[in-house]
């Protein structure tokens, strides 16, 4: 290549460069343009004061442009009004924003939640038996599902209720609940004179072994007049006692009567309260003593029984 080609092949790529720059900054002037010419023509916003000014003129009707008639119906003119007023608000909320507002100067876009209403649970207050009463009943009575299936674990483990108290002693019951229910709690008690050997062996203490003895001895008294009664036979002690005292009670339509005076030794000897000493020294009373004048006074003179027997056995006497 000749040096006049690679002079004139220089000449072309300063030529191409220079034109390249050229565009460039024609480029940038262009877009710098545009710019400037969105900046100036921008309108300046309106400020609270000038917005409140707007009103007040309207209202005072020094307003120009609200003297001619107006051609827009009292529903635009409100709708105006509003939008006015929320540019006031943005304008102001854009101050407390360093200039800008905290959705970019536009309204806060409504919300569509709203917060679900909760239906009161109805709460109910009525007699139970916790030793009987179903999950259903317990949540009707205050209790969660969840609660009330404790209380069902309980039992269902062997667990019972003797007493008011041992429902107040499951973690699941509050005091205030507790509080509440305690009116209505209705524990059963058991029945002294009709009870069977499987119904008092369901009492604390008490097996099959007490509960055979217990029947034995209502059916040699003819029945309880109270349940303290019960301490009379032999193993029953006063602690053995209150371990079920709270839930056993009597009916003394049950007790069977009987005349005292009438009854054989066999039976005078079988009954409690009598034994075959005391039966020998009231046959000698009876066979000595006009019928007339036989009493439980003369037994108790006579030393043929104590006063605390002779008054368990005039309980007893038809």
């Amino acid at each position: 290549m000749s040096k006049v080609d690679m002079e004139r092949k220089e000449k072309v790529k300063k030529s191409a460069a220079s034109g390249l720059i050229a565009l460039i900054f024609l480029i940038i002037g262009f877009q710098t343009a545009i710019f400037f010419e969105k900046v100036i023509n921008r309108p300046a916003p309106q400020t609270e004061s000038e917005e409140v000014t707007d009103v007040a003129r309207h209202h005072s009707g020094t307003d120009d442009s609200l003297r001619q008639p107006s051609s827009y119906s009292s529903h635009e003119f409100s709708y105006g009004t509003s939008h006015r007023s929320d540019n006031a608000i943005k304008n102001k909320s854009a101050k407390e924003y360093g200039g800008k507002t905290r959705f970019g100067g536009y309204s806060a876009p409504p919300t569509s939640y709203r917060k679900p209403v909760r239906t009161p649970r109805i709460v109910e207050s009525f007699p139970f038996d916790p030793n009987t009463v179903t999950v259903e009943e317990l949540v009707r009575l205050g209790l969660s599902e969840r609660q009330a299936e404790v209380i069902l674990n309980y039992r269902n483990k062997g667990g019972s209720f003797r007493r008011k108290e041992d429902f107040a002693r499951m973690y699941v019951v509050s005091d205030t609940l507790y509080q509440r229910l305690e009116p209505f709690i209705d524990i059963p008690k058991l029945e002294l004179n009709k009870a069977d050997s499987a119904a008092l062996v369901t009492l604390k203490g008490i097996g099959p072994y007490y509960a055979r003895r217990i029947i034995e001895y209502r059916e040699r008294l003819g029945g309880f007049f109270d349940p303290q009664q019960l301490m009379e036979i032999e193993g029953i002690d006063s602690e053995r006692y209150d371990g079920f005292a709270f839930s056993v009670e009597v009916d003394s339509s049950h007790v069977k009567y009987f005349d005292f005076w009438s009854l054989t030794k066999e039976e005078l000897t079988l009954h409690p309260y009598v034994g075959s000493f005391a039966a020998k020294g009231i046959l000698r009373y009876r066979s000595v003593t006009d019928t007339s004048q036989w009493s439980f006074s003369d037994l108790v003179r006579n030393n043929i029984l104590t006063s605390d027997r002779c008054a368990k056995l005039s309980r007893y006497h038809k």
